[in-house]
């Protein structure tokens, strides 16, 4: 089983994904919102990364795929 950090990163580089893809369609609400839900993902997945201070939340292996 990936770890939750991981796979919110995935979510994140997913969601980064599709808010270019919205900017470059001049969908700027939308790249606005889903560049929010970018954000929220990685601070999930910092805040589950930080209960333990010995891993290092940017060097994760991507899982997952967009």
């Amino acid at each position: 089983m990936d770890r939750p950090e991981s796979v919110a990163l995935a979510i994140k580089r997913c969601l980064d994904s599709l808010a270019s893809d919205a900017r470059q369609s001049h969908m700027l609400d939308l790249a606005h919102f889903i560049g929010l839900a970018a954000l929220a993902a990685e601070d999930a997945a910092r805040a589950h990364a930080a209960t333990d201070p010995r891993r290092d939340l940017m060097d994760r292996e991507p899982v997952g795929s967009c």
